[in-house]
């Protein structure tokens, strides 16, 4: 079999073991990751314009095939390309022919790591999808500097376009590295005319293909990146702990903001297991290091391993961010200074880059250790210390395995949603108001998982939600305007008096809000008691299960 088939039999091994019953019917709903039979196109494409043309193949997608299906296909896409990528690009990265199964290495680390882990749970898939990237943007990079042709040029071009058409965060992200990498290969090459040239045609190209969306990102003066102040950056902060501190949180590839809200209390992260992770993760670090010093001493990879363990240390200072810790102050730095750092409010996504350099150098360090068992009669001891090898991977983060260790679940939305649903789209004119009013909450009919609000993914209507964030000081990010803030105020008022009532369905009718659709997930907990349905001025239309469909009249 060739090696590339192997790859993708791999793949879809690794894919089938970390997904398991997730490729099931139904939807997988977690924190940020809501799908429904539809895709919210406002709510997805309206701040920056540079995901608006992958939401709008998504919606198509959608519109074709049916929400949960396209939703295995994007999840299966993610997961397949994690183990997949790294093992098609290996050879390529270090330009080497034989790789002794340290591509495998690389693969698994890359995949299965405490990242990825933290990631997935709080459903923030596009962020994956952006890490995933960052291994063809590697691979083309490299050959950039190596051979500055046209060929190799539309090659990166297309990888950073299409990468900031996943994620602003890492189209930054490698946007700053290429500048880095090819300001120390121009010197490299002894400030080339032609490398220069070449690198200037790159930079314009991009800019040039992403001005539809970084224009009107510069300027615009109400985007969701101007209002990120001292509140966002303290909220979204690298989380440290108590046992690691900041710095080897974020060395172990933990410290995502997430690690310190109550949702993930429900969820066993890796550290948890301080002795096993322990003893696995120190194995690891071992054999990064080795393949680090392997490639320092290879004259051919020295200069690369240097940018790229240079590239690695100023990651793990950056994903540091504002938390406590000797970073601390230059990263306050970055964020008062520099307009554009503003938006790395959450510094951990930074992370992604040291785990690529762990990731690479372990394979090539497992490459290099297992090359020292050359002879006939070491085969047995080079076949069992590669398995000893493989499995570091699954024992710093066994819980990702088999469906995330059945920590989630498909989830498909009730009948109950479905029979409202109906009654909605037979309006064409719809307009609703959707109760409880939260961006994020616990959702019955998905094992009370904290969950992104998904009614606009959901109904056939216009659906007005809540968009409060309730993290910290922060309610909501970006202006959200005068109607909805007036509505808003309307209906979270708890006062039960009449004039109250009334003012709350004027201010509805005003806005011509036709329907109200009420969920009683949090009925005993929620602080908004929304006084205003029980008003004779709301007609209920149907009661099925935990649903509510009122009319305004």
């Amino acid at each position: 079999m060739k090696k590339n088939s192997l790859y993708i039999v791999f793949g879809l091994l690794g894919t089938t073991i970390v997904l398991w019953q997730l490729i099931a019917s139904g939807y997988v709903l977690t924190l940020d990751m809501v799908f429904g039979p539809h895709i919210d196109l406002v709510r997805n494409a309206g701040d920056l314009l540079n995901t608006a043309p992958f939401w709008y193949l998504l919606s198509f997608l959608t519109a074709i095939l049916g929400g949960w299906f396209t939703q295995k296909i994007v999840l299966i896409t993610i997961v397949f390309s994690l183990f997949y990528l790294p093992l098609h690009f290996y050879k390529k990265i270090f330009n080497v022919e034989k790789t002794e199964g340290g591509e495998y290495i690389t693969a698994l680390f890359f995949a299965i790591n405490p990242f990825v882990y933290e990631r997935f749970l709080a459903g923030q898939w596009m962020v994956l999808l952006g890490y995933v990237l960052l291994v063809p943007f590697t691979a083309y990079l490299i050959e950039f500097c190596r051979e500055w042709n046209n060929k190799n040029g539309l090659k990166l071009l297309g990888i950073i376009i299409l990468m900031g058409a996943i994620s602003t965060h890492y189209f930054i992200i490698s946007i700053l590295i290429t500048s880095f990498v090819l300001a120390i290969n121009f010197i490299y090459h002894k400030f080339s005319i032609s490398f220069l040239k070449k690198s200037l045609i790159l930079a314009l190209s991009i800019i040039v293909v992403s001005s539809y969306w970084i224009i009107p990102a510069i300027l615009s003066k109400n985007g969701p990146i101007e209002t990120f102040g001292p509140e966002h950056w303290e909220v979204f902060k690298t989380a440290t702990d108590a046992h690691l501190g900041t710095t080897w949180n974020v060395l172990t590839l933990h410290g995502f903001w997430g690690e310190h809200e109550h949702w993930v209390e429900r969820f066993v992260l890796p550290k948890y297991f301080s002795l096993s992770f322990g003893i696995s993760f120190t194995l690891l670090l071992i054999i990064i290091i080795s393949g680090i010093y392997f490639g320092f001493k290879n004259k051919r990879l020295r200069a690369g391993v240097c940018i790229a363990f240079t590239i690695m240390v100023l990651s793990l200072i950056f994903s540091s961010g504002i938390a406590d810790g000797i970073f601390k102050n230059l990263n306050m730095w970055l964020f008062e200074n520099i307009s554009f750092w503003k938006g790395f409010r959450d510094s951990e996504k930074w992370s992604a880059v040291l785990v690529l350099g762990y990731a690479f150098f372990a394979g090539f360090g497992v490459q290099r250790i297992l090359m020292k068992f050359s002879k006939v009669q070491h085969a047995n001891y080079k076949r069992i210390l590669f398995y000893v090898f493989l499995a570091i991977p699954f024992l710093c983060t066994p819980m990702m395995l088999f469906g995330f260790s059945g920590q989630i679940k498909t989830s498909q939305y009730p009948e109950s949603w479905a029979q409202v649903n109906n009654i909605l789209k037979t309006d064409k004119d719809c307009k609703a108001l959707f109760l409880p009013w939260h961006q994020y909450y616990s959702l019955k009919f998905n094992d009370s998982i904290l969950t992104g609000n998904p009614a606009r993914s959901y109904f056939d209507c216009n659906i007005l939600n809540g968009k409060n964030m309730e993290l910290g000081s922060i309610k909501s990010q970006g202006g959200n305007g005068e109607e909805y803030d007036l509505i808003e105020k309307a209906v979270i008022n708890n006062n039960e008096d009449k004039d109250s009532i009334n003012s709350a369905i004027d201010t509805l009718k005003k806005d011509n809000i036709k329907y109200v659709i009420f969920t009683d997930d949090l009925i005993s907990e929620d602080v908004y008691k929304y006084p205003f349905i029980a008003s004779l001025r709301l007609q209920m239309l149907i009661k099925s299960g935990d649903i509510y469909l009122f009319k305004v009249i």
